[in-house]
C-alpha cells in the first residue's frame, strides 16, 4: 500500500470520525424545553383570571392593539389582556387625557334613561362649551370634545342630570 492511499484513508477517517463526534454530542446535548426556572414566582387565579409573575424576567417585544396585548418572552401565557369597551355595568363617567391639548373624551354609560348636562368652564367661572346629551335606555356614548381654540390653563368639566342623581366636576389642564 502506497503511502498516498494510506494518507487519504486517514484523512477520511479523521472525517468520519468528526462527523459521528457531531452527531453523538448532539444527540445527547440538552434540550431545551418550555419551562422557566427563576428565583422568585407567583400565581394567582380564580374562576375567571390567572394572573401569574416571575421576578427579573423581561419582555423584548410588545405587540398590542386596542382588544389584545402581546409580548414574546420566556414566560408566555395564552392570553395576557383582552379589553371589551362595550360591558360597562352600571353609571360612571370618563373624561380624559389630562393634561389635554386637542380633544377632550368624555365617556358616559348606564343602564337606566337619564339627560345629561355637559359644561365646560374656564377658570373665572364663563361657560365655554355645553351640551345636552338625552338617553331614553340602558346607553354608552363616547364622545371628543375639541378644545384647541381655547387658552391654555385649567378648565372645570362639569357633568350633570337633569334628576340630580349625578353631579360630576372634573378638572382638566389645557396646555
Amino acid at each position: 500500500m502506497s503511502r498516498e492511499v494510506f494518507v487519504r484513508m486517514i484523512k477520511g477517517t479523521k472525517i468520519l470520525v468528526f462527523v459521528l463526534t457531531i452527531s453523538w454530542t448532539s444527540a445527547f446535548s440538552q434540550q431545551l424545553s418550555h419551562q422557566v426556572l427563576v428565583p422568585l414566582a407567583g400565581v394567582i387565579s380564580n374562576s375567571q383570571v390567572s394572573y401569574s409573575q416571575t421576578v427579573g424576567e423581561t419582555a423584548v417585544q410588545i405587540i398590542s392593539c386596542p382588544a389584545y396585548i402581546f409580548t414574546q418572552g420566556f414566560q408566555q401565557p395564552r392570553m395576557i389582556k383582552q379589553t371589551s369597551d362595550d360591558e360597562h355595568t352600571g353609571d360612571d363617567i370618563k373624561v380624559y387625557p389630562n393634561p389635554v391639548s386637542d380633544y377632550v373624551y368624555i365617556e358616559l354609560y348606564g343602564e337606566t334613561a337619564r339627560t345629561f348636562k355637559i359644561d365646560i368652564i374656564n377658570i373665572t367661572g364663563t361657560i365655554v362649551l355645553t351640551d345636552k346629551r338625552v338617553f331614553y335606555d340602558q346607553f354608552w356614548y363616547k364622545e371628543p370634545y375639541n378644545i384647541q381654540n381655547l387658552i391654555r390653563g385649567f378648565y372645570l368639566i362639569r357633568i350633570s342630570t337633569d334628576d340630580r342623581t349625578i353631579n360630576r366636576i372634573f378638572k382638566i389642564e389645557k396646555i
